[in-house]
């Protein structure tokens, strides 16, 4: 996987240690809008993500629930910071593909979640834009409400693991969350905050996946190569899933 590290101009040295060189001519930038400053306090050092698949049969757009309506099964995932599309790169297609062929292609809608995903957002208390998981807690109710004999599967990535963790939050309806079945994060940036759960939902429910490594995992947002990517963990989560959903 293509990635670059975001590096604080003039303020390299002092950061270093916590700064992995992951590729060779990479592109560097501080995110619009967000105070050097700011981001060296709280240890921010963040990955632009690639915008390549790997050949999955789901890409980085998907909006099956949206364009087709109900199967047995519905995942809603939310993708990391800067990534493209909805799904983005990594791991997001390859978890639906892996739940297409454990389940079948026809059990399982693939609906990736449209929100900004942008760097900034991370410093938001909660990891992610509470008007945004907001939305994402609409479109979860409104597959519960539309589709009331599908079940519902929740993920995502980096980012997109707090919308997870803030969306089921702001769920109010306790029937829309009975009617979520799994929830799984990769690299998940309020694992610590939220003491291993995703408020609101059964742990039995909940599997949070974290590389030997990642920092993020532990409460930081200091990106190492252990985040940058989560192929690895899919099956596992595919399996887990899989098991609570048949």
């Amino acid at each position: 996987m293509k990635s670059a590290i975001i590096l604080l101009p003039g303020l390299l040295a002092a950061t270093a240690s916590a700064i992995p060189i992951v590729a060779s001519g990479s592109v560097y930038e501080v995110p619009e809008g967000v105070e050097i400053q700011e981001l060296v306090a709280r240890g921010a050092v963040l990955p632009r993500q690639s915008n390549e698949t790997d050949g999955s049969d789901v890409q980085v757009t998907a909006n099956q629930f949206l364009d087709s309506g109900c199967k047995d099964v519905v995942l809603v995932y939310a993708r990391g910071s800067t990534q493209d599309g909805n799904m983005g790169d990594q791991p997001g297609p390859q978890l639906a593909s892996a739940l297409q062929a454990s389940l079948g292609a026809d059990r399982i809608a693939i609906q990736g979640v449209e929100y900004d995903a942008g760097l900034p957002q991370n410093l938001i208390p909660g990891g992610t834009n509470p008007l945004e998981a907001a939305d994402m807690a609409k479109l979860i109710a409104n597959v519960s409400s539309t589709c009331p004999d599908s079940k519902i599967v929740v993920s995502g990535y980096s980012q997109g693991a707090a919308m997870v963790h803030r969306s089921v939050e702001q769920i109010d309806d306790q029937a829309v969350k009975d009617k979520i079945a799994a929830a799984v994060t990769f690299g998940d940036t309020q694992k610590d905050q939220d003491d291993d759960q995703v408020p609101g939902l059964d742990p039995a429910k909940t599997l949070i996946l974290c590389n030997d490594g990642d920092l993020v995992c532990d409460g930081t947002l200091i990106v190492t190569s252990a985040h940058l990517d989560y192929t690895g963990k899919v099956q596992q989560a595919s399996d887990f899933i899989t098991g609570l959903v048949q």
